[in-house]
């Protein structure tokens, strides 16, 4: 199960709170939620601290989101490694 929260909205950025797991329809959500907040015009800091899980179709997507648009913090070390990160996000 995925959960997605608006933490802070301090336009241009948003800040999402993402908890739980990143795999099968989860993956799809977390894109569509990611892209309207882009296309709106918004920068996307997605909050990894509770993330307990991602897939490979997840580590995939996220690799192609990822851009001046949007960054990822408080990640488990060995997710920055998954979307080849030389430094911890």
């Amino acid at each position: 199960m995925l959960r997605i929260t608006r933490l802070a909205e301090l336009p241009p950025l948003i800040t999402l709170k993402v908890e739980g797991r990143i795999q099968g329809d989860a993956v799809g959500l977390l894109e569509r939620e990611c892209r309207d907040q882009i296309d709106g015009g918004r920068r996307v800091q997605l909050d990894f601290a509770d993330v307990a899980a991602i897939d490979r179709d997840g580590i995939a997507m996220l690799r192609e989101l990822l851009s001046d648009q949007l960054e990822i913090v408080h990640a488990a070390p060995f997710l920055g490694a998954l979307l080849g990160q030389k430094e911890p996000l």
